[in-house]
């Protein structure tokens, strides 16, 4: 199952379950990236991210606090466990949130449609030949990606 075919909105939260959310609507993308911060920060070769316009994620319990993280990334964590459950990039602002396929409760039912960053990705990855792969950040190619992210830029100023 794709992004564009969800059916039941997902739901995802925080490690202790205080902060609960839902995702209102697909997510623009859902993306592999190889950036090195995104290894840091998942303790691995990759994370999978999905991008959402911000106002597209419901708090269903708890309140997410903003943090800045060590490498000026702005974030929302959980104020209890302190664990990271969106973060913002520096290209989009606060109007598009980057959330990690791991925090959804369900996240297996996204799976990547870009690959991003391989610049900098482990050279022992096989990349699927059949998904778009970007040195840098990429236009997917996703009907419709492109446009959902300049809407909410353009309304942002």
């Amino acid at each position: 199952m794709t992004a564009d075919t969800l059916s039941t909105p997902l739901t995802g939260g925080c490690k202790c379950g205080k902060v609960r959310f839902r995702l209102e609507s697909a997510p623009i993308i859902t993306h592999c990236c190889h950036c090195r911060g995104c290894q840091k920060q998942s303790g691995s070769a990759f994370r999978i991210n999905v991008m959402i316009e911000t106002d597209r994620l419901a708090i269903l319990e708890g309140e997410p606090r903003p943090f800045q993280g060590d490498d000026g990334q702005n974030e929302m964590q959980c104020p209890s466990c302190e664990f990271c459950i969106w973060a913002y990039h520096r290209h989009f602002g606060d109007a598009i949130a980057f959330i990690g396929v791991g925090v959804l409760d369900e996240g297996e039912r996204l799976p990547p449609e870009a690959h991003f960053f391989i610049r900098s990705k482990h050279p022992w990855i096989v990349l699927p030949p059949d998904i778009p792969a970007f040195q840098e950040l990429g236009d997917t190619g996703k009907v419709g990606a492109r446009e959902r992210v300049m809407a909410v830029l353009a309304v942002r100023g």
